[in-house]
């Protein structure tokens, strides 16, 4: 069971450095051109949209936590759907799958080891991206004055991995319950772009205001107050509930999957009455 985890952290090592790198780059922009743009930015905080979003863009942190917070699980969802639909659905498509469930483990080993390690790599890319961040905010603090210390931005940047998680875990559910990847991924990012974009519109429209609690982005704190007051317990909680379930799914799922099939879960059901 170690060997299979073993090996799915370690095939992903490029993946972790260049994503990692990327995310780096992103945060590293925008901390370290702040200096230059300190004065201008008073200018966006009168822009109805920011108003309506509760954008805070008079200060270094509501720029960083509107910029660089909101938008790292936005672009880390991109590797987390892709990956999570691929592991399961995906090794289906391509017939690797049949080979791994040959070893000697049992299925819930086999989810439980891919899924460990899909966190794993995902929480080593918010690690780098994190260290990176706090290093730049030290290069800055002798030009700007900022009111947040390197240990606070890389814990900040960290809080964006429950989050990370959920959409992870809510692909690997899809990838286990659906017949392919293209399905599995389909399903995945739908979920997250309705997490997207109904936060935004519950903060422009009040009478949709109820909607932002089906939104992931809803437990993911990035306002200034993320930097100084940490992650809500509550949020973390909700976010790390809906990776639970899901990963319980997904082994449910697994568990009933006739591989190479390639079958909806209703058509496994029939398939099954028939054969008793």
């Amino acid at each position: 069971m170690l060997s299979l985890l073993k090996y799915e952290i370690l095939s992903r090592w490029v993946a972790v450095l260049s994503w990692g790198a990327g995310l780096s780059i992103f945060g590293v922009m925008y901390i370290a051109i702040y200096p230059q743009i300190e004065d201008k930015m008073n200018v966006l905080s009168e822009i109805p949209f920011y108003q309506a979003m509760r954008i805070d863009m008079t200060s270094f942190e509501g720029i960083i936590a509107s910029s660089l917070i909101l938008n790292i699980p936005v672009i880390l969802a991109i590797y987390a759907i892709v990956t999570s639909s691929d592991t399961l659905a995906g090794e289906e498509d391509r017939g690797t799958l049949e080979l791994i469930v040959t070893m000697p483990l049992k299925r819930w080993q086999i989810v439980s080891m891919k899924a460990l390690a899909l966190t794993v790599v995902t929480l080593m890319m918010l690690v780098i991206t994190g260290i990176a961040s706090a290093l730049t905010l030290i290069s800055i603090q002798n030009a700007v004055d900022v009111d947040v210390t390197p240990t606070q931005m890389f814990f900040t940047v960290l809080s964006c991995w429950p989050i990370t998680l959920a959409i992870t875990m809510i692909g690997l559910f899809f990838s286990a319950a659906l017949p392919n990847r293209k399905t599995a991924s389909a399903a995945t990012t739908f979920i997250f772009i309705f997490s997207y974009f109904s936060i935004m519109i519950a903060g422009i429209a009040e009478s949709l205001e109820f909607i932002k609690y089906f939104s992931l982005f809803n437990y993911l704190d990035s306002s200034a107050g993320a930097f100084k007051e940490g992650v809500q317990p509550s949020d973390v909680a909700i976010l790390f509930a809906i990776a639970a379930v899901s990963f319980v799914l997904a082994l449910i799922c697994f568990e009933r999957r006739d591989i190479t099939v390639g079958q909806w879960p209703w058509q496994r059901a029939k398939a099954r009455d028939i054969s008793t």
